[in-house]
């Protein structure tokens, strides 16, 4: 029986035995240890074995046995892979002054660099070249010492100072570290200081390219609308609810709480003066007809353009900065298709909706100012019945529909259009916005001219 002790599956110090011939190698912890243990003083060679090429043969002129590693770590014939590890052998770096010649020598490396910074950057100034002959090895960091005291050196001698004597490695490094510095950038040109004259011109061919792009987006809009007609499965149903839902849904309780509001002031700002001429029963002839026609469907598209139009504008303009839309393209899907038509498609749906809400609680709160003026409510019905009719809805709703389209397009416009960087989203809203209000009392005047003339 060998006599060992075993502590945590290994052998203790001292008590080590020759394995036991009777246990085959490999079978147990120990005897795997101690069989590589075994083979490790079997390989490793004895001191002054020939199997080590000897000192001498690894001198500087020596060419080195391996290429510079693409980082660029070190350069020399003598580092090995660990020479960062561990103590640097090798005679340590020297920086002096020979004439205007900076001289290094030595192996400078991130071990020994911080050594000679101070003393190098000194004796930089004045010096007319650089010189590496007598530099054994270099790393990046050393070649940063070399390209600070270059650098320095330019400075005093108001020039590039070259840098001679290199070795194939060390100037491989050398020119590796000079591109990894990299060059500062080149200042932004100024612009042009332009005449009001110029000026004029250069608003004049934006508002120009604008109109350009805006027709480009109404008739890539119109040929989605017409191919979906013609084939309705492109419309994605689903993405077609999910809007209504954003569009109409959401906006029930503010629709409805603006339109009795305007209501109220609608009918307390008619009667002061109506009364006057005792004419205050007119009322709700008058407001009825204001909000059918007009009221309604215009403050409905504002709240629209307001809270939808900016939020399609929004997300589109995410999409664009992040280049999803460019994806979708090279991916061959058409952003038209499926993220722009169903916007418009429920945008024209909802529009109505939300105008016909606007009109109802408008005229409930006409109702409750009348009724708390003493008018009894089937007067005022009885006005309503008499002074409204069914064509003064319908043509407030078919507005509706127009002005849904229109803003669900500018919105859907400005974020297709956005430009790059965080401002780009916040400017598509407003654009949209803005664009979006400014199209609604553009295409009211027109309507209302329209109807003027055909006599409705």
């Amino acid at each position: 029986m060998t006599d060992r002790s075993v502590t945590g599956g290994g052998v203790a110090d001292g008590e080590r035995n020759p394995p036991d011939p009777a246990i085959p190698v490999g079978e147990g912890a120990g005897n795997r240890r101690e069989g590589r243990a075994e083979g490790a003083r079997e390989r490793a060679p004895a001191a002054g074995s020939p199997a080590l090429p000897p000192a001498e043969d690894m001198g500087p002129g020596r060419a080195p046995d391996r290429a510079p590693e693409p980082g660029g770590a070190v350069a020399g014939p003598e580092v090995g892979a660990g020479s960062d590890a561990g103590p640097e052998e090798g005679p340590p770096p020297e920086v002096a002054r020979d004439g205007d010649a900076l001289r290094f020598t030595g192996r400078l490396t991130s071990l020994s660099a911080g050594r000679i910074w101070h003393r190098a950057e000194e004796a930089a100034k004045g010096a007319g070249r650089i010189d590496l002959s007598g530099l054994e090895a270099l790393d990046t960091s050393g070649a940063a010492l070399v390209l600070s005291a270059q650098r320095i050196a330019g400075k005093s001698a108001d020039g590039d100072v070259p840098v001679e004597g290199a070795s194939e490695p060390v100037a491989a490094v050398l020119e590796r570290a000079r591109g990894a510095s990299g060059k500062p950038p080149a200042p932004a040109p100024e612009k042009p200081r332009l005449g009001p004259i110029r000026r004029l011109g250069a608003w004049g061919v934006g508002r120009v390219k604008g109109a350009g792009d805006s027709a480009e987006f109404l008739g890539e809009s119109a040929a989605t609308v017409v191919n979906a007609a013609r084939r309705p499965r492109d419309l994605r149903a689903a993405d077609v609810l999910r809007h209504l839902d954003e569009v109409g849904t959401r906006a029930f309780g503010l629709i409805l709480l603006l339109g009795v509001l305007i209501g109220v002031i609608l009918a307390f700002q008619s009667a002061v003066p109506m009364r006057q001429y005792g004419a205050d029963i007119f009322v709700p002839r008058l407001v009825g007809i204001s909000l059918l026609r007009e009221l309604g469907p215009l403050l409905a598209a504002v709240v629209l353009a307001g809270r939808t139009g900016s939020a399609f504008a929004a997300e589109l303009g995410t999409m664009t900065v992040n280049e999803e839309i460019s994806a979708l393209r090279i991916m061959g899907i058409d952003p038209m298709v499926l993220l722009v038509l169903p916007r418009l498609v429920a945008a024209t749906i909802a529009m109505p909706v939300l105008a016909l809400l606007m009109d109802l609680s408008g005229l409930v709160g006409m109702a409750v100012v009348m009724v708390g003026r003493g008018f009894a409510p089937a007067i005022v019905i009885d006005q309503l019945h008499a002074g409204v009719q069914l064509w003064d809805l319908l043509q407030g709703l078919g507005k509706a529909a127009v002005f849904g389209l229109v803003i669900a397009g500018i919105g859907c416009r400005a974020g297709l259009q956005a430009g790059s960087g965080p401002r780009a989203v916040g400017d598509a809203a407003t654009s949209a916005v803005v664009g979006g209000i400014v199209a609604l009392v553009v295409l009211d005047g027109i309507f209302a001219v329209l109807f003027f003339r055909l006599g409705w």
